[in-house]
């Protein structure tokens, strides 16, 4: 191999593995905490830990967010009477130490106990939340994703969030109460969160101020995780079909004869499909989430080979109109799959979408791909495969379950697509080929 393509060999491996680790869940993550740690059980243990024993019966917590993206915190613990208790109000330095480990990434402002035992501490937090474009402000903070890493729920028994001056809450988590005139949230609880924003108070574009502060933050994220979910899969599979086409060129096939068989060929691969999942609907044999998308698979494949067994539609054929066939093939068989989802009880399930995304769309790429290279257009069959992938599995993404789909498991399932397609469509791609092959004068 020539020491070039080992130089962009090596490179290509360093960018997946650089993509990967940007995705890769941390090895050693923090320790579980509520959003309000210096609340509730939290301040118990807390306390505990410096030596004083102290029982919270009831935490509420109001947090003031500012235009500036800054926040203040005043938790209310009430503790039942104790001799904890009683340290706790007379022995400021004590109180002071816990008041400080009680809640992280924040400055300690101010930590009393009154005499019905109510302790209240005041925090300020710096970089709670940003500023984005229209006045809107955006926090990140209720999340696990954009926030407090390992979030472990709310902490207090009430939180009251207050938006800043002259702003009301645009998006708010899901089950929290917002007030009438938008500038109180209150959460009793906090399970999976959500990114919360802020937007002026007399704007009526509060909606769309909000899609936008939260894109802002999402988009480079998501950009960076669909780049390291694409890379890998799709060099795969292109790298597979350059092999199949070096293997063409190499055992020196002569095709020609078979190119009007090409059609039957892929009608006959449609036809298994079709009839082994509705199989699958009689118990006969069992294909799970693959049996919608083997169905749509089939009926595409089935209706593109009726068409190229036609020796008008085959004389007429050229890289372009293969290419705009595949792609309506394609279509039909998504849209076979997501109808015939109903038949095969995988209705409301993402998964046949998604395993036909990563599966159809390449597999009816294969035709143009092995055209181009029976053409002897190397170059634009390689193009076309990755296009072609890149193309199919970015048509899924959207739909792939929250966050972001199976995160960093995606990237090898894709892999493994990727490669299956590519080995079980070599019929396909040399029918392909067949029907490139310059015909005999």
């Amino acid at each position: 191999m020539a020491p070039h393509r080992l130089y962009s060999l090596a490179l290509l491996g360093i960018v997946c593995l650089a993509l990967l680790g940007a995705i890769a869940p941390v090895g050693a993550a923090p320790p579980p905490r509520p959003l309000c740690d210096a609340c509730g059980d939290s301040f118990e243990s807390t306390a505990k830990a410096h030596g004083v024993s102290v029982t919270v019966t009831h935490s509420n917590a109001t947090l003031s967010v500012h235009g500036n993206g800054s926040a203040t915190w005043v938790v209310r613990n009430h503790l039942a009477e104790s001799d904890g208790t009683t340290r706790l109000r007379t022995n400021e330095t004590v109180r002071t130490a816990i008041a400080e480990r009680a809640m992280w990434d924040t400055e300690l402002v101010d930590a009393n106990v009154s005499t019905n035992g109510v302790v209240t501490l005041r925090y300020r937090e710096a970089d709670f939340a940003a500023q984005s474009v229209g006045g809107a402000v955006r926090t990140g903070e209720f999340t696990e994703a954009y926030g407090y890493r390992n979030l472990d729920g709310l902490g207090a028994d009430r939180l009251i969030v207050i938006a800043p001056d002259g702003m009301r809450v645009g998006w708010a988590i899901d089950g929290a109460t917002v007030s009438d005139d938008g500038r109180r949230m209150t959460l009793t609880e906090l399970d999976t969160g959500s990114i919360v924003t802020f937007v002026p108070h007399d704007t009526s574009l509060g909606p769309l101020l909000s899609l936008v502060a939260v894109g802002s933050l999402l988009s480079p994220v998501m950009a960076v995780k669909a780049l390291a979910y694409l890379t890998l899969p799709t060099a795969v599979f292109t790298l597979a079909v350059s092999a199949a086409a070096g293997g063409v060129g190499w055992l020196n096939w002569d095709l020609r004869q078979h190119r009007g068989s090409a059609g039957r060929v892929v009608a006959g691969i449609g036809t298994v499909a079709t009839v082994l999942s509705l199989l699958s609907v009689a118990g006969v044999v069992r294909f799970g989430v693959t049996a919608a998308p083997l169905f749509g698979g089939g009926s595409g494949l089935l209706l593109c080979g009726i068409a190229l067994s036609r020796h008008r539609v085959r004389e007429r054929l050229t890289y372009r109109t293969l290419l705009g066939g595949a792609a309506i093939g394609a279509s039909i068989a998504i849209g076979a799959t997501i109808v015939g989802a109903s038949l095969f009880a995988s209705n409301g399930s993402p998964l046949p979408l998604v395993v036909s995304g990563l599966v159809l769309g390449p597999l009816f790429t294969l035709l143009p791909v092995g055209y181009a290279v029976g053409t002897g257009r190397r170059g634009l069959a390689i193009k076309t495969a990755a296009v072609g992938f890149v193309v199919s599995v970015l048509l899924v993404l959207p739909v792939l379950p929250a966050p972001f789909g199976l995160g960093v498991l995606f990237v090898p399932i894709a892999v493994a697509y990727a490669a299956a397609t590519a080995i079980a469509g070599m019929p396909i791609f040399l029918a392909g080929v067949s029907l490139g092959a310059p015909t005999a004068h």
